[in-house]
């Protein structure tokens, strides 16, 4: 949080004295419609703090106890938020205003609320994901369809008047299919909705580890709650400032929920092994097509071609401070992008766990490792491409998002495939995971 406050790192000297007195005076703006986001932005990013600290210090069952943590966990934040607002004075560009500190005290009290509301069943989630076995595939496929709603409507910057409803009424706020002005030219398009419909496809495997449905009524129950999800959360798009409603959308969590009930039905039904030994032989070729998807991903329309003196020369014009790009645009395109580069990254943790685990027939999770290490290659392959690319930017960000989301692929389908795979574990591997 005081990293991500202080980016781009720009220290300016000014007299102690004169910062007191700044900030004595730090003003109070009226935030139009395209600032709701990032004021929203440093609401969110507050709630995880007390959330976190309070679930580490506050196991007491005593209420006085836990009373006392959280009010001091509370005063803790506040503090912080001060003082990270009083340190950007001296780190311009950076803004100081009562907004930011009004919102970061508001998200505050939020986390504090949420972990009394739900703290205990959220840390009864959390620590089974770590253990073996079904228990910690339903815990972590909970977690995820959490984090998948709580991800649909970002970055919550709601319409919050008739005007403002009116005014995007009047706009082109709905399409009926993806197209270049929405997602930018067909192969981004294709891969947005393929990436939608996988989004959702965990849901559909929770919906087939959590109810014993006989197949037809599977699939039909979670082609319902896949249109009425996607109908839900397409419709809620019009009633954010930064939303677009897609029909097609609505088309593809019906396509990924049903996916995901057929897979965890079969699952149920028969073991993974027949099916990994039958994938094994061409994971190796479709990871080699898989990076060259990439490739085509990141260079359409970011042509043309430089030379290699010219990209070479561009080295010199890149900031290598991580999320140092990402100060200079807006909280939901820096979303967006960071997302990107996790669904980009996480398919390849995946296939480096199907060829892994038929290669030891055990789940080793030192292999996480070596997964992180096939990102951060192939990331850093990617970015050293756009140096050549005259309308792409390389962004040393995208590095290290990469190689936590591939780890992160090979992890997950490491807790979600256990159970079926009964695959051996050792105490110490269980360890690393942790």
């Amino acid at each position: 949080m005081v990293y991500g406050s202080l980016v781009p790192l720009d220290f300016h000297h000014r007299p102690f004295d004169a910062a007191i007195r700044d900030f004595s005076r730090i003003p109070y703006l009226r935030l139009g419609m395209d600032s709701r986001a990032d004021w929203v932005a440093n609401i969110l990013l507050y709630i995880p703090l007390p959330i976190l600290w309070l679930s580490c210090l506050s196991r007491e069952s005593r209420f006085y106890l836990r009373a006392i943590c959280s009010l001091a966990i509370f005063i803790f934040c506040v503090a912080l938020s001060l003082a990270i607002e009083f340190t950007q004075l001296f780190f311009p560009p950076r803004t100081v205003s009562l907004n930011d500190i009004i919102a970061e005290i508001l998200g505050s009290f939020l986390g504090v609320a949420l972990w009394w509301a739900s703290g205990k069943t959220l840390r009864g989630l959390i620590e089974p994901v770590f253990a073996q076995g079904r228990r910690a595939a339903y815990a972590g496929l909970v977690l995820y369809a959490v984090a998948y709603l709580a991800f649909s409507l970002f970055p919550y910057d709601f319409l919050i008047s008739i005007a403002e409803i009116k005014a995007k009424l009047n706009g082109e706020y709905f399409h009926w299919f993806a197209s270049s002005a929405n997602c930018g030219g067909p192969l981004r398009c294709g891969v947005k909705l393929t990436v939608e419909a996988s989004a959702a496809a965990p849901l559909g495997l929770l919906l087939a580890l959590t109810l014993r449905y006989s197949f037809g009524r599977l699939i039909g129950l979670s082609m319902l709650i896949g249109f009425c999800l996607g109908l839900t959360i397409e419709t809620l798009q019009i009633l954010l400032v930064s939303g677009l409603t897609l029909g097609a959308s609505v088309i593809t969590r019906v396509v990924g929920v049903a996916a995901g009930a057929a897979a965890g039905y079969l699952l149920k039904q028969n073991s993974l092994w027949p099916v990994l030994y039958l994938v094994r032989p061409i994971v190796p070729v479709a990871a080699i097509l898989y990076v060259v998807l990439l490739a085509g991903l990141v260079s359409v329309g970011k042509g043309p071609m430089l030379t290699l003196e010219q990209g070479v020369r561009r080295l010199n014009e890149i900031n290598y401070l991580p999320f140092f790009y990402h100060y200079y645009t807006s909280e939901s395109a820096a979303m967006t992008s960071l997302l990107g580069v996790v669904a980009m990254f996480l398919p390849i943790g995946v296939q480096y766990w199907i060829w892994r685990v038929t290669q030891f027939h055990a789940f080793l999770a030192r292999g996480a490792f070596a997964a992180a290490f096939l990102g951060w290659v192939v990331c850093m392959g990617l970015e050293f491409y756009k140096l050549f690319l005259a309308g792409a930017r390389p962004d040393p960000t995208n590095v290290v998002v990469a190689t936590l989301a591939t780890a992160a692929g090979f992890l997950g389908a490491s807790i979600c495939a256990q159970a079926s795979l009964g695959l051996p574990g050792s105490r110490s591997e269980n360890e690393l995971i942790v």
